[in-house]
């Protein structure tokens, strides 16, 4: 029995050690009690009780590690591997976009934890993050009808160091979004991005949201008005009852503003009405559980 007490002066990995000591302690008991009665002692098959005991008869304790690697092979396919690799570095997915995309881009089903695990294995960055911390994540209301409530927002950008004012729109509903750029921001623009999203939206507007900004003065609502449309300003200083838009607005900095370079007004204007229809059509959204606004708003059209 001595050397089954010596096995903890011995150079073993520590993620072998819990295995090595469950072996010895099946072999003690077996060459006290049988191979049979320690096979039901411990749960295992006597086989395999005899096979540790031959291998600690022939080698000692350092027969008993396990002869597996401590890590085995990858089992997903390399083409996988690339791909998540080009998910990460080049479109900047995180995890749960990246399985999405696989599975509707490429027909390739991996889990999250896979993914996860890939992403870490090759030693790829973690995506930036806006917060410290994540806040709370409320339970946003939606409308039931696309053109129930139509949520309008203004973003600055500077396009070779000249400012000008990107007009948004989204659906509450669907999340399909109008966008337009204007070089002044002013009722002026604001009545001429009325009639656009008018004619853009494959659906009637029957109410229409917008802060208290003064491109959006008493004017605007009567224009709205005469639209057939309602208009309702949020309340000031809360931003967050304009929650949808505004959080599109990030997105467009992090994924459309921050990877184009235009250089003049007109590139820029092409660009955008580019980015809208990709974010209609291509661009899976996860608050509709990976699919796209057009997508969402076919829903509509096929139940009526």
């Amino acid at each position: 029995m001595e050397r089954l007490r010596s096995w903890k002066d011995l150079k073993i990995a520590p993620q072998y050690r819990a295995r090595v000591k469950q072996r010895l302690a099946a072999i003690e008991y077996a060459q006290g009690h049988g191979l049979k009665a320690a096979g039901r002692h411990f749960g295992l098959d006597r086989k395999t009780i005899r096979e540790w005991r031959d291998r600690w008869r022939a080698a000692g304790v350092p027969g008993l590690v396990p002869r597996y690697p401590a890590r085995r092979r990858r089992r997903i396919p390399e083409r996988t591997v690339a791909l998540i690799a080009q998910a990460r570095s080049e479109l900047g997915y995180g995890t749960t976009r990246t399985r999405i995309w696989l599975l509707r881009v490429h027909q390739i089903r991996v889990a999250t934890v896979t993914i996860r695990r890939v992403v870490r294995d090759l030693g790829l960055p973690r995506l930036g993050r806006t917060r410290k911390r994540r806040p709370r994540q409320l339970k946003l209301f939606e409308c039931e009808q696309p053109g129930d409530c139509v949520q309008v927002d203004v973003k600055y950008v500077r396009v070779r160091g000249q400012r000008y004012f990107q007009y948004t729109a989204l659906d509450d509903c669907t999340r399909y979004r109008v966008l337009r750029l204007y070089r002044q921001l002013n009722q002026v623009s604001s009545v001429a991005f009325l009639a656009e999203l008018r004619r853009a939206f494959p659906f009637p507007i029957r109410k229409l949201q917008s802060d208290n900004g003064s491109e959006f003065p008493f004017a605007f609502a009567l224009s709205v008005a005469e639209a057939g449309i309602k208009h309702r300003y949020i309340r000031p200083r809360r931003p967050q009852q304009n929650g949808k838009v505004e959080r599109s607005h990030r997105i467009d900095a992090e994924e459309f503003w921050s990877r184009r370079r235009p250089t003049t007004f007109e590139d820029a204007v092409t660009a955008l009405r580019e980015w809208e229809h990709d974010y209609n059509c291509q661009r899976f959204s996860l608050a509709l559980k990976g699919r796209t606004p057009a997508e969402r708003l076919a829903d509509f059209r096929i139940a009526a």
